[in-house]
């Protein structure tokens, strides 16, 4: 694919990745951390696959000011300007409306690419082609996002309703948030859901045009705060306007309302890294003992199956006989629950955090 100089693209970076405690913390989320054992962090990964087909100076990347300094370390070549640090979370559409005016300002005939920073994507090949076919369509003025055939009944993900999940381009009939059990079972025998990858290709002339007549009172906040971007009113904006707009998902406040939205079938293989199960089951595919070792590699493992370990400390790990576990060891907490259990983290972080009075985040 060839680097058009229209062709830009928005990495969001703001998340906490709190199911992956203890590893990811609020200080320090998974986007951040090693978390596939590749030797870089999940927004290194994100950032070196799109920097194939996007200019570096065409690459932007939005996330919370309290992650400026790991974001600065990890990535950089990339230029100051290109870095949105916002003092707050306010979900995605004000992240995304934000950059769209910053990156129309510089160039009215912008094609941007929107995708998460902690996405796990193989088959490169087919992702690359998949995204120069959204660019092409997205001069007819859609609003497109990539769909992913279900592979299981996830309670995870979002889907996307269409005809059917044969054709490679069609309309969005309808989006679904995160279904229980019973219905994204029934959704995947249904055959006509895809998963909602969270990536999304469109002009940013469209992307703002759908603000304009969808969230009209946002982008007139922002439109009238915000005529010089990269300057002292830059920063007037995101200390005294910022943070009395509004959390909104892009999902909910602009692509399930509007009726130009698309979604392309994805050939490439995703998963959005959303719990440590989510990662077991990407990475062990290609791990015939089913034993999933993440960070040191050192360890000693007899008749053990099924387990995902992540230490960020030299420190050999022994299992004998155990099975279906997660193991986490950092310098604070070493954490050994089964995987069955999963659901639980959250709580018992919050049991740690009122046992000894320490802040775990």
């Amino acid at each position: 694919m060839k680097k058009d100089n229209n062709f830009y693209a928005l990495i969001l970076a703001g998340g906490s990745g709190s199911r992956f405690w203890p590893a990811s913390r609020e200080s320090l989320p998974k986007q951040f951390i090693d978390l596939t054992g590749s030797g870089k962090t999940l927004i290194q990964e994100t950032f070196l696959r799109i920097k194939k087909i996007i200019k570096t100076k065409n690459i932007f990347i939005s996330t919370n000011e309290k992650y400026r300094n790991h974001l600065l370390k990890q990535i950089p070549k990339l230029n100051i300007n290109n870095f949105i640090f916002e003092p707050l979370k306010r979900n995605t559409a004000p992240s995304i409306l934000y950059a769209s005016l910053k990156i129309n300002q510089i160039n009215q005939k912008a094609k941007l690419i929107v995708l998460p920073s902690d996405h796990h994507i193989e088959k490169l090949n087919e992702f690359y082609k998949n995204v120069e076919h959204a660019f092409s369509v997205s001069k007819s003025h859609h609003l497109v996002t990539f769909g992913v055939i279900p592979k299981f009944p996830s309670t995870n993900y979002g889907y996307i309703k269409v005809n059917n999940t044969k054709d490679s381009f069609q309309k969005v009939l309808r989006f679904t948030e995160k279904p229980g059990k019973q219905m994204a079972e029934k959704f995947l025998k249904s055959k006509i859901y895809f998963w909602n990858s969270g990536i999304f290709v469109w002009s940013t002339e469209t992307i703002l045009k759908a603000f304009e007549n969808l969230q009209p009172n946002l982008i007139k906040t922002f439109k009238s705060n915000l005529k010089k971007f990269d300057t002292s009113e830059e920063i007037y904006f995101f200390e005294n306007i910022f943070p009395k707009t509004k959390p909104l998902s892009i999902d909910y406040s602009i692509l399930e309302k509007a009726k130009n939205t698309y979604v392309i079938r994805s050939n490439f293989e995703w998963s959005d890294l959303g719990t440590w199960e989510s990662l077991f089951e990407t990475l062990s595919e290609k791990n015939l003992k089913k034993n999933i070792n993440i960070g040191f590699k050192e360890n000693y493992l007899n008749s053990s199956k099924g387990n995902i370990m992540f230490s960020d400390q030299k420190k050999i790990i022994i299992l004998d006989s155990l099975q279906d576990h997660i193991i986490v060891n950092n310098k604070e907490i070493l954490m050994v629950i089964p995987r069955n259990k999963i659901k639980s983290i959250q709580k018992l972080k919050e049991v740690l955090i009122k046992r000894f009075g320490v802040d775990f985040n």
